[in-house]
């Protein structure tokens, strides 16, 4: 799976209320979120299953994850906005 996919799936269930604008979603700006967003979610992924775990990037990471999140939001709600 390409990571815009997999970031626009893990996003979609993250967002629910967003679903159908991420489906629908045709934007390059969108598709580098959605690129980070897979990332740095796999990254929090990986980093669950480390022993001992390294709390304070996790944490970082975490927050990565929610700006993005956050981003993809705004820039959906800006696109919406446009297309009315």
């Amino acid at each position: 799976m390409s990571l815009v996919k997999l970031g626009r799936a893990r996003l979609s269930l993250v967002l629910p209320h967003h679903r159908e604008q991420l489906r629908a979603a045709r934007n390059p700006t969108l598709y580098d979120l959605f690129e980070s967003y897979a990332l740095a979610t796999q990254t929090v992924d990986n980093l669950l299953r480390e022993h001992p775990r390294r709390e304070e990037l996790i944490n970082e990471y975490q927050a990565l994850c929610l700006d993005l999140q956050s981003e993809v939001v705004s820039l959906l709600d800006r696109i919406e906005l446009r297309s009315h």
